[in-house]
């Protein structure tokens, strides 16, 4: 499904057919699944973020 809609979306563009709309499109669909990528790293990674902080924390109070 992916392929079939870049494919339109650059036969668009060569057409010279909505050029800007399918720019704009793309760079929202690119940013929205690299914040989704982000939340996703932070929420699973919250466990093990938080056993760092401890640690450097324990470091700081010992040292």
């Amino acid at each position: 499904m992916a392929i079939i809609v870049l494919a339109g979306a650059m036969a668009l563009r060569q057409m010279n057919v909505a050029e800007d709309i399918i720019t704009i499109a793309f760079g929202l669909i690119l940013g929205a699944a690299a914040v989704a990528a982000a939340i996703a790293f932070g929420v699973g990674g919250r466990d093990l973020a938080r056993a760092q902080l401890e640690s450097w924390r324990k470091d700081l109070d010992a040292g």
